[in-house]
């Protein structure tokens, strides 16, 4: 019997990229399953990439990149075969919540057993304005970071790390027009809040800045619905407190800081913005928008663990 066939979709701009790296990976993985290697040449390539894939019979689809590429290949692949994720990329969310190593090659490893003997975890993907994210998305303050970080990305070669990321919430927090409410959240069933910006997760933890995780949506349930996090004003008193609750110490997640909206296992929702804000799905880029319309796919994706 022949051993399943992986696409192992690269980025080569990523942080963890090289050829070098590639061929250890590709070595890593062929002992159990039988690998073919194609890079990205642009944005949502990889996207495309993942299709074809799906069209080409292959058995899995494995991303090696940062979580822009997973996010890509995961909304190729639209849930007709597993997806794996290497942590090749700055901060590489994916793989670290779903409890693979941080070594590249120790990853490729387990994803390649993981596909062997079909282990995987199931992830409903959350939406937003159609777009499909795995672990966050956002609209307003946590979206600027996110654009400001891709341009220095631009402006250097590569896309800074988790220390710089720091220093731009904390650059858009003085600077920035989050101070006050500047959209309209809706959940059905329930009264509309007025909102400085919104974080939504779908996996715990809802990022990492270096080794620790952030914990602003200690619910997120794989298989359940969105949960979201809105503070309703970041006045600069506030600012130390309503950060500590969202990454550190998360009362908001018990109903017990005033200061933040939070819902638990939403299947919609809608945010008017006064003003068009920014917004990404999982740490990519997806421009201003005016309204951002929430909710997670029916069919889960299968995630290789």
């Amino acid at each position: 019997m022949s051993p399943p066939r992986v696409l192992l979709i690269a980025n080569p701009v990523a942080s963890g990229v090289s050829p070098a790296a590639t061929a250890r990976v590709r070595a890593a993985m062929e002992p159990l399953v039988e690998v073919d290697v194609v890079l990205t040449e642009r944005q949502l390539h990889a996207m495309e990439l993942a299709r074809d894939a799906v069209r080409d019979g292959y058995a899995a689809v494995v991303s090696m990149g940062g979580d822009g590429t997973s996010n890509e290949v995961l909304n190729g692949v639209d849930g007709a075969i597993p997806v794996g994720a290497l942590p090749a990329g700055g901060t590489s969310v994916l793989p670290r919540a779903l409890g693979l190593p941080r070594d590249l090659v120790a990853a490729a490893v387990a994803i390649a057993d993981g596909v062997v003997h079909e282990r995987t975890r199931p992830l409903r993907l959350g939406l937003l304005n159609g777009r499909r994210f795995a672990f966050n998305a956002g609209v307003g303050l946590d979206a600027e970071v996110v654009r400001q970080i891709d341009r220095l990305g631009r402006d250097k070669g590569r896309r800074p790390g988790d220390v710089r990321y720091a220093s731009e919430v904390a650059r858009v927090v003085v600077h920035g027009e989050y101070r006050a409410a500047s959209a309209t959240l809706e959940v059905p069933g329930e009264t509309s809040e007025r909102v400085a910006f919104l974080l939504a997760a779908k996996l715990d933890p809802w990022t990492y800045v270096g080794p620790v995780p952030l914990k602003a949506a200690p619910r997120a349930d794989p298989e359940g619905g969105l949960e979201l996090v809105a503070p309703r004003r970041l006045l600069r008193r506030d600012v130390p407190l309503v950060l500590l609750d969202l990454v550190v110490w998360p009362r908001h997640a018990r109903g017990r800081d005033p200061r933040v909206v939070y819902r638990h296992d939403v299947r919609y929702a809608r945010l008017a913005c006064d003003v068009p804000l920014p917004a990404h799905v999982d740490g990519d880029d997806i421009g201003d928008i005016d309204e951002a319309v929430l909710g997670v796919e029916e069919r889960p994706v299968p995630l290789i663990v």
